[in-house]
């Protein structure tokens, strides 16, 4: 007769180990792709934040193109607020795609902000190897009209030029300038 309680001895403790271990694996693999959408969730809502901003903004100069330099700098300030290096997104990671005199429609298209950044797929870098996914957020609103452009406009539509002088009072309504 042969005694199977010593051929069986520390069967169970190494189930539980390899059961263990693919349990904790994939909670660790779930944890790690909840917190890359949670982080992509978050630059992709300040990166929509901070187009808003660039959207808006206006500085009532009478040169637009100053006023867009101005915006895009309160834009990368109001993308900075959130703070995303807590998450390994650099700030500078932000750019703006800014409007220039004499674009066409299609790439006036692409006016906006733009985030690129990298993620890790996995929190112990042994399934992919180190491999990182490279994430891109953008979010191209366009940019109003500023108040100087509108006055450049209103001024050509009355004294057919584009130069008015001090005196010229021009008042400015909501009408897609």
């Amino acid at each position: 007769m042969i005694n199977k309680n010593n051929n069986e001895k520390g069967q169970s403790t190494v189930e539980f180990i390899l059961t263990f271990a693919f349990g904790v694996s994939l909670i660790l693999v779930i944890f790690s792709t909840s917190m890359n959408y949670a982080t992509g969730y978050l630059v992709h809502y300040a990166t929509f934040m901070a187009s808003r901003v660039y959207l808006s903004s206006d500085n009532s100069l009478v040169s637009p193109m100053a006023s867009i330099g101005d915006a895009g700098q309160k834009a990368k300030d109001a993308f900075g607020v959130y703070n995303l290096s807590i998450f390994g997104v650099p700030n500078s990671n932000f750019d703006i795609n800014p409007v220039e005199d004499g674009m066409s429609p299609s790439q006036y298209l692409t006016v906006g902000g733009r985030t690129t950044f990298e993620l890790t797929i996995d929190v112990m870098g042994r399934i992919t190897g180190g491999e990182k996914l490279e994430m891109v957020s953008e979010s191209f609103l366009g940019k109003e009209p500023v108040r100087g452009e509108c006055v450049r406009r209103t001024c050509y539509g009355i004294t057919g030029s584009t130069e008015c002088n001090e005196t010229f009072d021009v008042t400015l309504y909501d009408n897609g300038c």
